[in-house]
């Protein structure tokens, strides 16, 4: 068993090795090395006056000979134990030799003053020694293999690994991403494109710990360990969001916020595989496929919810046309309605896997394909991963980066936020998820103008007030398949009285705001016109379901409020363009 000294060390070497990754990256944004060009020591701390850049280089290199130190330190330790099990000391015998690689390539880049050619070299480096400390100290603090339930136990423990490597992986090409942003060369037109490459790497390690978070919770619900340190990875990749958008001064916090993902990525594949499993694994209840199934095509289609999704390009498309900048290029709405198809059908076959249990408890929802077992949440879910990153991709490369994140965010909202928790926890599911049905009219608003702007923000509350009565409406009417299946909406929650309430308060909220786009001067007379009617009978139908109750008018209400969404924005355009 090894002693309570070598796990501390270890511990202490692998923040020390992140501590000294953060300070590298600040380094790098701020050109501080130029500063000290001494090496080992910074002669110019004697000889200048001490300058803020200059403490900052030579700060870092005091925390890199500390963390070599305690490196070497552990490895002698190792050593000197061969009972001690491959996991452990391989990973701890290999991390000073990552080390000192890295700092002789530090010793050239300051010498020769090869910053931009060897940094990001001399960064991956750390980062591998960083992920080899990592994987030793997780082995050293879960020292006994897991208990292995039966074969589908070993299936799903390495299935949990095999996802967090992959995650692990994504997020060490995140920290090199914005590395490689921070010292690109903007003669070769390298600026333009890191961030893409930097976008790519964040939306698909944001996927990937997406899927690691589900599976966690999913097979290993009750070891808390495991579901925080998953849930850290999740957290940790989106506040990484922002600051790919951040000039790259500030972006190079990103370089160590996403070696500490790196690391605790790595730690959970271990833990992963170590960590004692459940007697039993929950399984999700299928049913049978039948000899009637459609076409495989057609079920895989039906995962990105396509009539869903129709109404959600309808406003994406509107706001492309309402801003100041003029009527957009074709080419512009093409691939921006393809990113944003792309985008909610992902989010759509994500929500189709995490889904199904509660999909196979109600009855319009259990012939889908993954509850009726003709498509397993895994292909599902892999799916729904591969059109959200080719959505981050197209809207990268056609649109503008603002569009792109809004919509990666468009992503997360539904797919995890909505879907994963909300949904399963409070009656406001459905107010506060409405989030991510508003985003579609910023996306289509940022593809055009790269920037936000107070009409953009009004689309969104329009949209986000529209929710909760179209949906509560639907789900007053299929209130007895909710609660068979322990979905916390409002009727079951509250009542149906309460429920019609509320749908009246939202919608006189709605239509205030929707005719607030002319009171800012963003919309005409003619939209005005034609918002006041529609809202008008959007308002006749809520009253007639506060005040009757009845099936009629509830159904009523839901038709209508999706006609009425489709026809508002097309007013919208009908304004704008009879302006031009």
């Amino acid at each position: 068993m090894p002693d309570t000294l070598l796990r501390r060390s270890a511990v202490i070497g692998s923040l020390l090795t992140l501590v000294a990754i953060v300070s590298g990256g600040l380094v790098s944004a701020t050109e501080s090395a130029a500063v000290c060009t001494g090496w080992p020591l910074c002669a110019e701390l004697f000889t200048s006056p001490a300058t803020p850049a200059l403490w900052l280089a030579f700060g870092h290199r005091i925390i890199v000979a500390f963390a070599m130190v305690v490196a070497l330190f552990i490895a002698a330790m190792v050593w000197r134990r061969p009972d001690l099990e491959r996991w452990v000391r391989l990973p701890l015998l290999i991390a000073p030799l990552f080390g000192l690689v890295e700092v002789a390539a530090g010793g050239i880049m300051v010498a020769l003053g090869l910053y931009e050619a060897i940094n990001l070299a001399h960064l991956g480096l750390a980062l591998l020694m960083l992920g080899a400390q990592a994987v030793g100290t997780a082995a050293l603090l879960q020292p006994v293999p897991a208990t292995r339930a039966g074969g589908r136990a070993t299936r799903e423990a390495r299935r949990l690994s095999g996802l967090a490597w992959w995650t692990a992986g994504a997020t060490g090409v995140l920290a090199l991403a914005l590395s490689a942003r921070i010292l690109g060369d903007p003669a070769a037109s390298a600026a333009s494109a890191l961030p893409i490459n930097a976008g790519g790497a964040l939306a698909m390690a944001g996927m990937l710990a997406s899927g690691t978070f589900w599976q966690t919770w999913r097979s290993r619900r009750g070891d808390s360990l495991l579901i925080g340190v998953a849930a850290a990875v999740l957290l940790l990749i989106l506040i990484e969001i922002p600051l790919i958008l951040l000039p790259p001064a500030a972006a190079g916090m990103g370089v160590g916020l996403a070696a500490l993902v790196w690391g605790a990525a790595l730690a959970l594949a271990v833990l992963a595989l170590r960590r004692p499993l459940p007697a039993t694994m929950p399984v999700v209840a299928a049913r049978p496929a039948t000899d009637e199934a459609p076409p495989l095509w057609k079920d895989y289609l039906s995962l990105t919810k396509p009539k869903v999704i129709s109404l959600l390009l309808v406003t994406t498309a509107g706001a492309m046309y309402l801003t100041e900048a003029g009527s957009p290029s074709l080419w512009l709405v093409f691939w921006t309605m393809i990113g944003g198809y792309l985008a909610a059908g992902g989010a759509g076959a994500i929500n189709c896997a995490f889904d199904s249990d509660i999909d196979i408890n109600m009855g319009r929802t259990s012939r889908r394909p993954v509850p009726s077992g003709r498509i397993s949440r895994r292909n599902a879910m892999i799916f729904g991963f591969v059109l959200s990153a080719l959505s981050v991709v197209v809207m990268l490369v056609f649109t503008t980066p603002l569009a792109a994140l809004v919509s990666t965010l468009g992503i997360f909202y539904y797919a995890w936020f909505y879907t994963q928790w909300l949904k399963r926890s409070t009656w406001q599911n459905i107010v506060i998820g409405g989030g991510a049905g508003a985003l579609p009219p910023l996306v289509g608003w940022t593809a055009v103008t790269g920037e936000l702007s107070v009409a953009a923000l009004l689309l969104f509350a329009i949209v986000f007030y529209w929710t909760p009565p179209h949906f509560w409406a639907l789900a007053l009417v299929k209130q007895k398949d909710y609660a068979r299946a322990g979905v916390p909406m409002l009727p079951v929650v509250a009542g149906e009285g309460e429920t019609r309430w509320q749908i009246l308060v939202y919608s006189v909220i709605l239509v205030a705001l929707s005719l607030l786009l002319t009171a800012i001067g963003a919309m005409g007379w003619i939209y005005f016109g034609g918002a006041a009617v529609l809202g008008v009978l959007f308002l006749q139908s809520a009253w007639h379901v506060w005040k009757r109750g009845d099936q009629a008018s509830i159904w009523g209400l839901y038709k209508y409020s999706l006609l009425y969404l489709a026809l508002l924005f097309v007013v919208m355009v009908i304004d704008r363009v009879m302006a031009w």
